[in-house]
């Protein structure tokens, strides 16, 4: 007996909304009508009601399209000296886990969570590419070190800290969002639209931000320099 299409995705069981989700992606894949209601609640009943078994679904049928990007990612050679491929896989998911069940975001399109789980992939390589970046500790000084030389060991330091003095100066969680994904992230104002979909109204407001943002770092200059120097006294 086939399954029932008539019932509502929410009253369905997971086999049926799993037969379902893959019927409608292969429609997608061919460039057929499609339905994303059945995906939908996958998402939801992974992230939202924490199914397991909807989650093993979610990880199964969506890792293939996280490897895919991983392999498309500029900086996927050097992000595969500190780590595997499948671990910067898992972290996505478990980013897009956290953040959604967090923030209780929800989609209205398969879309939509695929772009979320784009960016978390994302932000898992640009995370791990700055620890690496950051010396663990001072390097033994030779006679042939530069002046120049001392002195990148120390911006690298403060990097990480400076992000966290500019995080402090800014009030509203919009700004800090987009502080975040542009500075932090390095994503550009119409990647932030493609990969958080409802949580800005358009590109303008994203410029927006970013020019507030700067007014007040630059309003700070003298406090950010003050911290950065450790004399806090």
């Amino acid at each position: 007996m086939g399954i029932r299409m008539d019932r509502a995705p929410g009253e369905m069981s997971l086999t049926d909304l799993v037969s379902c989700c893959v019927d409608e992606m292969n429609k997608y894949r061919n460039k057929e009508a499609s339905n994303d209601r059945y995906g939908l609640e996958i998402f939801r009943r992974a992230v939202v009601l924490r199914d397991d078994g909807a989650w093993t679904f979610l990880q199964r049928q969506f890792g293939e399209n996280v490897r895919v990007w991983f392999g498309r990612h500029p900086s996927r050679d050097v992000a595969l000296r500190y780590d595997s491929e499948q671990s910067y896989i898992d972290e996505a998911f478990r980013r897009f886990w956290l953040a959604v069940s967090d923030q209780q975001l929800t989609f209205t399109t398969l879309a939509s969570a695929l772009s979320y789980l784009h960016l978390c992939l994302n932000c898992a390589i640009m995370d791990t590419l700055r620890a690496f970046s950051r010396p663990r500790e001072e390097p033994i000084a030779d006679y042939g070190q530069s002046n120049k030389e001392e002195l990148l060991v120390e911006d690298s330091y403060q990097e990480n800290e400076l992000w966290e003095v500019i995080e402090g100066l800014l009030s509203g969680e919009k700004e800090k969002r987009v502080a975040y994904l542009h500075f932090h992230c390095n994503l550009k104002p119409r990647e932030i639209i493609r990969y958080c979909p409802g949580e800005f109204s358009s590109e303008g407001e994203i410029y927006r931000l970013k020019r507030n943002i700067m007014e007040r770092v630059l309003r700070n200059v003298d406090k950010i320099r003050w911290r950065l120097s450790g004399d806090d006294k």
